[in-house]
């Protein structure tokens, strides 16, 4: 993201709530933080936040150009070893699983048996200090010290991928490279999975061109089986801006989702608790209430802002698309735009050196979901809602307003026959759970009407819908329901609502308040009498559950 360091740096953070954040965790395996200085240790807070998600963190070795960095490092074994011995212990310090290796310069072939012997040493030695550990390199350098992007894996690079966890391929790649690369990887007796495809969103000579036709790229690597490198997904905010971040960023990874897999965090004997913040906000809030208190020691020179940008706040994140992001459609047109008197397209020039006749062509790009129409031409974006109602449930972040941090989970429920599945995760306690939503309505200011939501649990494929045990108002805004179960271990926490629009500020599930024990044992789970006789099917391409009659 624009070359790294910027408000993801401090540690406290810093009141500039619209800078880039992370959030799609659950189908991420491992987050390398990269920039373009020579040893990059990530920062605290992505470190945090890939690791409350079960995602491992990577640093950058990075040199480029004109650089004799490594004609120093590889002068001898001994000095390999200091250096792969500083990386490790870096690593081991900051808390994060590894490094990416970049070398894009050239390397003196006298140097290369050092450079792979580096490799070998680093690997090995960081599995021993750093469990589940990988070290990644980059296909740039040849074995022959040559700067020759190979975009496969092959003879000129093999050296480096056998020892250590895996390459990540240059983004010039063809579908026969990709079958070679897989090819050979099963005669030197690696996984193919170790191998990363790499796809740059930007474009730049991936197949596809990057951007929303990423899915282009990705379906050409799954159907290899290999595993995928996606370049700087933060393409969404640097390109288009914060203005129009948060919708671009579910649609982008909406798409990607279904050739993506899922992976849930565990909790063994632990709490889960989440208030669905991004680690940023327009405010930060405590209990439904302006918390002042955060600002004291986030920045002295804000006078009194109320945002913030601290990514060791984030909560755990949702592991599912909103149900309508998926594009169902998409279309382009050519926009010819008169240069006569087009100040935009001649850089404020006008008709300067007899332009006056001359027509510029842009390309308008027209993505339609169940919900929205997409207009995309260069870096501007038109976001158009469809006239007819909605025949689906969805959800959407909120940044307006929050329970603890800095927004809440907007549920738009128009078919209360289905649930909102928000989370697919493992929770194994020694104890029976008990489990907490604290949630407002529309309108909830204004009078004490309220719809309760039921808790939608699954367990080893069953799913149980669960009533409120107790309800209490815990102010103005926000309510309190308090659930009760039998079951130890869940797989999936969901929602029911009636028709509405209802916003989640928190979920809990932990192990059950010794004071309940009594009233559980004598009344037992309470089951929604609508939810505990359906049915369901599972959509793998959307993740969502629907009825079936």
């Amino acid at each position: 993201m624009k070359g790294g360091y910027l408000e993801d740096r401090f540690l406290s953070g810093s009141t500039s709530h619209d800078s880039y954040i992370f959030y799609h965790w659950s189908v991420v395996d491992i987050f390398v933080y990269f920039s373009h200085h020579f040893v990059t240790v990530p920062p605290c807070g992505w470190i945090n936040a890939a690791h409350h998600h079960g995602v491992k963190v990577l640093g950058t070795v990075i040199t480029e150009g004109n650089n004799d960095t490594w004609n120093t490092i590889l002068i001898s074994q001994e000095d390999v070893k200091k250096f792969a011995d500083a990386l490790i212990l870096v690593a081991k310090c900051y808390q994060f699983e590894g490094w990416l290796l970049n070398i894009e310069n050239k390397i003196k072939q006298e140097d290369i048996d050092n450079l792979i012997y580096f490799v070998k040493y680093l690997t090995e030695n960081i599995h021993k200090e750093i469990e589940n550990s990988e070290i990644i390199w980059y296909d740039s350098v040849t074995n022959i010290g040559e700067l020759n992007w190979q975009n496969e894996l092959n003879d000129n690079n093999k050296d480096f991928f056998l020892h250590c966890d895996g390459i990540f391929l240059n983004y010039n790649w063809t579908e026969s490279r990709l079958s070679k690369s897989r090819i050979f990887a099963k005669e030197l007796g690696r996984d193919i999975k170790d191998i990363y495809v790499g796809l740059d969103v930007w474009g730049r000579g991936c197949p596809g061109g990057g951007g929303f036709n990423s899915t282009y790229a990705l379906d050409l690597i799954r159907k290899q089986g290999l595993s995928v490198a996606i370049f700087a997904p933060g393409w969404t905010h640097e390109y288009f801006g914060p203005s129009t971040f948060q919708i671009l960023e579910d649609l982008f990874w909406a798409q990607l989702f279904p050739y993506l897999y899922v992976h849930v965090p565990i909790y063994e004997d632990e709490t889960f608790k989440t208030s669905f913040c991004r680690g940023a906000g327009i405010c930060y809030y405590y209990n439904g209430e302006e918390h002042f208190e955060l600002y004291k020691i986030n920045d002295e020179s804000a006078h009194g802002k109320k945002a913030f940008y601290n990514l060791r706040m984030q909560q755990p994140q949702l592991s599912v698309p909103a149900p309508h992001s998926q594009f169902t459609r998409a279309t382009q047109r050519t926009l010819i735009e008169d240069g006569e008197n087009n100040d935009e397209v001649n850089n404020g020039q006008g008709d300067k050196d007899n332009d006056t006749n001359k027509t510029h062509t842009r390309i308008e790009r027209i993505y339609e979901n169940r919900k929205n129409i997409i207009r995309v031409c260069d870096n501007v974006v038109n976001v158009e809602e469809k006239l007819s109602a909605p025949d689906f449930n969805t959800f959407e972040f909120c940044d307006q307003f929050s329970y603890n941090g800095g927004g809440c989970l907007k549920l738009i429920t128009t078919n209360d026959r289905l649930y909102h599945r928000l989370f697919l995760i493992h929770i194994d306690l020694k104890h029976n759970i008990q489990a907490t939503i604290v949630y407002t309505e529309l309108g909830s200011l204004m009078n004490e009407s309220h719809k309760d939501p039921v808790l939608i649990l699954g367990n080893d494929g069953d799913l149980k819908s669960i009533l409120p045990y107790n309800s209490i108002r815990v102010n103005a805004r926000w309510r309190k329901c308090i659930y009760l179960t039998n079951l130890k271990t869940v797989d999936e926490i969901g929602v029911s609502l009636k028709q509405c629009d209802c916003y989640l500020g928190e979920i809990i599930l932990e192990k059950r308040d010794h004071c309940f024990e009594n009233d559980v044992s004598n009344r037992g789970t309470r089951l929604s009498p609508h939810w505990s006789q359906l049915q369901f099917r599972v959509c793998e391409r959307c993740l969502e559950r629907r009825h079936v009659e």
